[in-house]
Order: structure tokens, then C-alpha cells, then sequence
């Protein structure tokens, strides 16, 4: 009996060790992915931090779905003379499945100001590789850079 102890106990370690969770957090790196590919002019890498299936939903416009759409929306924002910043104000894991909530910032470097305030929330998805991916993108604009319109006719 003493024999069949040890055994028992060697095999449940081996069994819990290949069985060890993943870390329950999305790692910095990839949280900070987005503000780092936008900022190079990295379109590809950009769209890579997207699932095939993913969505992003912004103000005012129908929602962008999918890698080839996701592409072109950020074809059209990103420019040498524009910058993201953006801060993680929550995370929460369970499972494959994360949630980031956050603030952005657009700043047109080139006349030095901010053009565009807001808030996001990600949703996150862990690939059976381990890598966490966005599957969902919220975007929410609290201030957008004020612009004047004229009506009156030409003098």
C-alpha cells in the first residue's frame, strides 16, 4: 500500500502540472498593441491584433466586420502626422474572454493639438495558440475637435 502512495502522488502532480490555467490577464504587451502599431504606421500589425471574426463599433457608422473591412477603416486613420494614446482603466479576465475598458487620445502632431477624445471597450479572446486577440472594439467620442461652418453667401 505504502508503494502505491507515492505513485499516486506523483502522477497527480504530473497531471496538475500539465494542466497549469494560463495566466489570468492579457499581457501589457498586447493591451498596449494597438497605440503601438497606429503610432509606427503599421497597418498589418494593426489588423493582426484583430480575430478573423471581429467587429469594431464607432459612432455614427455601421459596424466594421471582419479582417478586409477592418483594414480599411484603419487605412483611412492612420497618417504620419496623427497619433493614439490610450490608457487602461479596467481589465477583467475569465477564461478565454477579456474585457478592457479605456480612454483614447488623437493628436494631430504635425499643428501640436489633441483633435479627438474618447472612450473604448475591448473584448478579448484567447486563441487555442494562447494569443489574445480582439474580437470586439466599442469606440465612444466625448470630444472631437469643434470645426466652424460658414452659411453665409461670399462677400
Amino acid at each position: 500500500m505504502r508503494s502505491v502512495v507515492p505513485a499516486t502522488l506523483v502522477i497527480a502532480a504530473l497531471f496538475a502540472a500539465g494542466c497549469s490555467k494560463q495566466p489570468a490577464e492579457i499581457p501589457a504587451e498586447r493591451l498596449a498593441g494597438l497605440e503601438t502599431a497606429f503610432n509606427s504606421d503599421d497597418l498589418a500589425a494593426c489588423v493582426a491584433l484583430y480575430t478573423d471574426d471581429a467587429e469594431i463599433i464607432a459612432e455614427d457608422s455601421p459596424a466594421v466586420r471582419g479582417h478586409r473591412a477592418i483594414e480599411e477603416y484603419f487605412k483611412d486613420q492612420i497618417a504620419r502626422e496623427i497619433s493614439l494614446d490610450t490608457v487602461t482603466t479596467f481589465t477583467e479576465v475569465s477564461g478565454d474572454l477579456g474585457v478592457e475598458q479605456g480612454t483614447y487620445r488623437v493628436r494631430n502632431v504635425r499643428i501640436g493639438a489633441d483633435v479627438e477624445y474618447g472612450e473604448y471597450l475591448n473584448v478579448w479572446r484567447r486563441g487555442k495558440d494562447g494569443v489574445w486577440k480582439i474580437f470586439r472594439t466599442m469606440q465612444n467620442v466625448t470630444l472631437a475637435q469643434q470645426t466652424s461652418v460658414s452659411v453665409s453667401p461670399a462677400e
